[in-house]
């Protein structure tokens, strides 16, 4: 029989996770939805998210601090009926694309992710704006 150990790497990730989750509980999101906030600041994506799981309703919050609009886009939407609300305005659909975000605002999309993977996400107005959401089903040992 193998006995598996714990390395303080895999430790260090997995409070991470932890520490990560739990800033997710202490914002008030509820523990039904899996979240990712992004953050838009001085022209760039800072993202944090909880470990997310397949077929499970996800939320993203995308904050746009910067002083221009920006756009928020990515193909995780695509193949999933997908909820937009921004400033007071909902949309929703099949392969929603993104949303722009004006300055000050904020955008929330709500769907299924269907498929693991590595997701990519950018703004169309500003090309080197770029960031990814990173989704991996892992089997059981």
């Amino acid at each position: 029989m193998r006995l598996k150990y714990i390395t303080s790497r895999m430790l260090i990730g997995l409070l991470v996770v932890i520490g990560i989750w739990g800033i997710g509980l202490s914002l008030g999101h509820s523990q039904s939805e899996q979240y990712v906030d992004v953050l838009i600041k001085d022209f760039e994506f800072r993202s944090t998210q909880m470990p997310l799981q397949l077929n499970a309703q996800t939320v993203i919050n995308v904050v746009n601090k910067d002083e221009v609009r920006h756009d928020f886009g990515s193909s995780i939407f695509y193949n999933s009926n997908t909820r937009v609300e921004s400033g007071g305005v909902i949309a929703y659909g099949n392969d929603v694309g993104g949303a722009f975000i004006e300055p000050g605002h904020k955008a929330t999309f709500h769907f299924v992710i269907r498929e693991s993977g590595r997701y990519h996400f950018q703004c169309s107005i500003h090309p080197d704006m770029k960031g990814e959401i990173l989704l991996i089903s892992a089997g059981t040992a």
